[in-house]
């Protein structure tokens, strides 16, 4: 029988790896005390969001149109945008 293979890290778990302390097995948290792990993620989101939300926003909207722009670009096979 084949192992299969490790799925890659998510830009989500490399960043969460990367503000977390290594001995912190935050995955096994989640696993194990799903609704606290949700009710802190939802309290972190709301504090962001009225603390933080215009620089949030602007972050992600510059994100999202270079990986939409790259694509494009690599749909084309050509810098177009």
């Amino acid at each position: 029988m084949a192992l299969s293979p490790v799925p890659a890290p998510s830009l989500a778990d490399r960043v969460i790896d990367d503000l977390l302390p290594e001995r912190l097995d935050w995955q096994r948290l989640v696993r194990n005390y799903p609704l606290p792990a949700l009710a802190i993620a939802a309290l972190g989101g709301y504090w962001l969001g009225r603390h933080r939300g215009k620089v949030v926003v602007t972050a992600l909207s510059a994100f999202a149109a270079t990986a939409v722009s790259e694509q494009v670009n690599e749909m084309l096979g050509d810098e177009v945008l």
